[in-house]
């Protein structure tokens, strides 16, 4: 919303927004005075207030898709969108090619970051690591006066089939993770690799006794993972979701889930985000080889540091007429 704005209103309400600053501060590092700060900040957001209301936008997480083609229409000095993510799936690439608008993303910066919470979402059901945590804590260990706990029981890695959905970066580092474990990885892909078996995703649901989902959203794998799908898998399948909300059949998930169809499930991303009470998810949110995260895989202190440098490089290239990770050529 920027071009709506005056240079001093960008100046106040970078402040206000960005620094967490005092009015007070924000006056003094202006050189102007408390009151003319509050005036400039009300003024702002009225201005912003009413172009949300003429435009129709949404302030929620999931009209962002919208929100975006809405402001991309309607703007005339807008010339670049960046996105702060690896996916652009809300963005409306065709959009902004007609209103010559460029769109860049950051490929690559989180890769280590989703293989680490992938991972360890895996480790932690396969091991049923809540339920033995909440042995000792509950007091249930030094009551019973024995030295071990061995139910409920588990099993090693080594032997048992790990299968990958979707093997770009994110897919080919779990991989490599697994193995190191003594899992053996099949992959569903839609070009196939030569490094690993390649299966179709019928086949990787039958066989795998770990599932973890990597592909991006798109018509062809939205509900990839559905009720159909579900009743292929083992039993005591670990299901793992780390690409996007709508590749499963959520509704079908949870009754899969409930009827012990699955052995454990495992989510970071949520077809809506974040979801609210009334959610599938809420119903099993709670039991013990559940284990839900408010997607934060992406998002370790590094993984974001290198984000901000790419997004700034990003910007930089685009200044210079250059083309660096644009998504709209």
């Amino acid at each position: 919303y920027a071009e709506l704005l005056t240079e001093n209103q960008r100046q106040v309400l970078t402040f206000y927004y960005n620094e967490d600053f005092s009015l007070s501060e924000i006056a003094q590092n202006l050189g102007i005075t408390r009151q003319g700060v509050h005036d400039t900040i009300k003024k702002a957001e009225t201005q912003l207030f009413e172009f949300e209301k003429k435009l129709r936008l949404s302030r929620k997480f999931n009209d962002i898709e919208r929100n975006l083609r809405v402001i991309i229409e309607n703007s005339n000095n807008l010339k670049l969108v960046c996105v702060f993510a690896t996916g652009y799936d809300n963005i409306d690439i065709v959009a902004a090619k007609k209103k010559g608008v460029a769109v860049c993303n950051v490929p690559a910066y989180s890769t280590d970051s989703v293989t680490l919470f992938t991972v360890a979402n895996v480790l932690s059901l396969f091991s049923h690591l809540t339920e033995y945590k909440r042995h000792v804590s509950s007091g249930k260990y030094s009551e019973e006066g024995k030295a071990n706990a061995l139910t409920p029981v588990y099993h090693e890695m080594r032997g048992k089939v790990w299968g990958i959905i979707g093997f770009g970066n994110i897919g080919r580092a779990v991989a490599k993770v697994a193995e190191a474990l003594g899992a053996k990885v099949i992959v569903n892909k839609r070009t196939p690799v030569e490094d690993y078996e390649c299966v179709d995703i019928d086949a990787l649901c039958e066989r795998s006794d770990i599932i973890t989902v990597h592909c991006p959203l798109n018509d062809s794998t939205r509900n990839l993972i559905n009720g159909d799908r579900l009743r292929m898998m083992k039993p005591s399948v670990v299901l793992v979701n780390e690409a996007r909300g709508a590749v499963l059949d959520e509704a079908a998930v949870v009754k899969a889930v409930k009827e012990g169809k699955i052995g454990a499930f495992g989510c970071d991303v949520y077809s809506v985000e974040p979801f609210d009470k009334k959610h599938p998810y809420t119903e099993i949110a709670e039991l013990d080889n559940v284990c839900l995260t408010p997607h934060s895989a992406w998002g370790a202190y590094e993984a974001r540091v290198r984000c901000l440098e790419v997004i700034c490089n990003n910007i930089k290239s685009f200044i210079n007429n250059e083309n660096l990770n644009r998504v709209d050529k």
